[in-house]
């Protein structure tokens, strides 16, 4: 039973650590769409909030200023019955102004009636604000100004007092403190607006973490299942209901599988038996009686020397059919022991000039000049050197050698194969590697080449732990080159 759903979680910082960030991951989007998410609807409320704050803050102002321009028309106008106007203007102005709030009248000529001692004194005076009030040209009405980093309430209205000309009057308000601590709040609000994002992120991030973990856990026991081990379910009892209905199909596909390679092996036994070993009775019994048959007619000799080669070959193509099965299936038992690629590649020219001495015109040039010694299956590296020898005295060029070299690069050692034949365009490099590829069928066929010679070398090597590459262009010949850690 697994228990990893009932882990821990872990912290926060090692969600990533060691890997690189995968962003076409599920864990990945899932935590974008929350950070996403988080950011326009905590972020949306804060500014809300924070316009919200600085209108209620303004308005207020406002309304404030627009009332005491009010209250002191009222108050001029009161105390004008009991005294001069003038002097009621005087006295009014003096009473309602203060160190924040400056008021001053001017007449339509814009000659100043009276002004209060705030726009002389202190900072007012100092800062240029004063001067900048008084030289602007303020519209009837409520507005905020800034001025020298000041933020202002200004006021302008028309006073109408008996004994008095016509006149406008001004009031500026001064509330940069009040600014500055709305301002400082919001910042206060967006700061703990983004501490909030970040939690959510986290506290997500680390859910979503927890509820994909089955799915890697799936992952990790699906990539150890091997042939062996197709009859083996997986158990995931602890994972969400839909991932054990997943689980449950994968264990049905698991059992399909373990039938089919069950069916598969028994094939490769049946054909093994049932094909190859007559073939091969019907080849000896062919070339026995060419041996002995000296009273054969020369049309009975060709037709069974024909018959013969025939059984040959397809003994041969059935020989690499079932190595390549049991490759391909896991059957395929290496023997890997350290031994001399020198000698190897020796036996292998041997073997092919054996076969091939009195059909191809071809020499072979080999160059070992250094001693290297591997861990390989000899056998299975001499039937895949082979292979090469073969198709390079097939197809290369009768009036150059077959170039054989052995050289070690590092932690590898390099068996080159080249040939001075047609070449290979380079769109059909990948190709010749599959089974039964031909990229001329007519040329194939005639010079007896079965389709298989390139990929049982490719799957020899590859099981021995290395590589098999391909260089070639049309009209410059072919170089396979194999690569073998040592």
């Amino acid at each position: 039973m697994a228990y990893f759903w009932l882990q821990p979680i872990t912290p926060f910082r090692h969600l990533l650590s060691g890997r690189k960030l995968d962003l076409g991951s599920l864990q990945t989007r899932l935590t974008a769409g929350v950070v996403l998410t988080s950011l326009v609807g905590v972020g949306s409320l804060a500014g809300w909030m924070s316009w919200r704050m600085q209108r209620i803050m303004l308005d207020s102002y406002r309304q404030g200023t627009a009332l005491i321009a009010d209250r002191l028309q009222a108050d001029v106008r009161y105390y004008s019955k009991i005294m001069p106007a003038q002097e009621a203007l005087d006295q009014v102005v003096d009473h309602r102004a203060t160190g924040d709030l400056a008021i001053w009248v001017e007449t339509l000529e814009g000659d100043r009636l009276v002004q209060s001692e705030t726009l002389t004194m202190g900072s007012w005076q100092t800062s240029g604000v004063s001067e900048a009030l008084m030289g602007m040209t303020i519209a009837e009405g409520t507005k905020i100004v800034s001025i020298q980093g000041w933020q202002l309430v200004v006021c302008s209205s028309s006073l109408e007092v008996a004994g008095l000309p016509p006149a406008t009057l001004y009031l500026a308000d001064d509330i940069t403190a009040a600014y500055q601590g709305v301002q400082r709040l919001v910042r206060m609000l967006l700061l703990t607006s983004l501490a909030l994002i970040s939690l959510l992120t986290t506290a997500f991030a680390l859910y979503i973490r927890r509820t994909l973990s089955p799915i890697r856990q799936l992952n990790r026991l699906a990539s150890q299942v091997t042939a062996e081990t197709l009859d083996q379910p997986l158990n995931l009892e602890a994972a969400p209901t839909e991932l054990q209905e997943l689980v449950r199909t994968y264990n049905l596909m698991l059992a399909r599988l373990a039938k089919a390679w069950e069916q598969q092996k028994r094939l490769v036994n049946d054909v093994s038996h049932e094909l190859r070993t007559p073939l091969s009775l019907v080849q000896g019994y062919l070339e026995s009686t060419l041996r002995r048959g000296h009273n054969l007619t020369v049309a009975q000799r060709e037709g069974l020397e024909i018959a013969a080669a025939e059984a040959g070959r397809t003994t041969h193509l059935l020989s690499e059919i079932l190595d390549l099965a049991r490759l391909s299936n896991g059957l395929g038992v290496l023997t890997l022991e350290p031994a001399d690629l020198s000698d190897i590649i020796r036996e292998a020219v041997a073997l092919t000039t054996q076969g091939q001495a009195e059909t191809s015109q071809v020499s072979i040039k080999v160059t070992t000049s250094i001693a290297v010694v591997a861990k390989v299956d000899r056998q299975k590296l001499r039937t895949a050197l082979v292979e090469l020898l073969d198709n390079a005295l097939r197809y290369g060029s009768p009036h150059q050698p077959i170039e054989l070299s052995l050289t070690r690069q590092g932690q590898w050692a390099t068996v080159q194969v080249q040939d001075y034949g047609p070449g290979i365009p380079i769109q059909y490099h990948d190709d010749i590697f599959d089974p039964f590829y031909r990229i001329d069928e007519a040329r194939s066929r005639s010079s007896g080449g079965t389709g298989l010679g390139l990929t049982l070398v490719r799957s020899l090597i590859e099981a021995m732990g290395g590589q098999v590459t391909v260089q070639s262009q049309p009209d410059q010949g072919t170089r396979f080159t194999l690569h073998i850690p040592l």
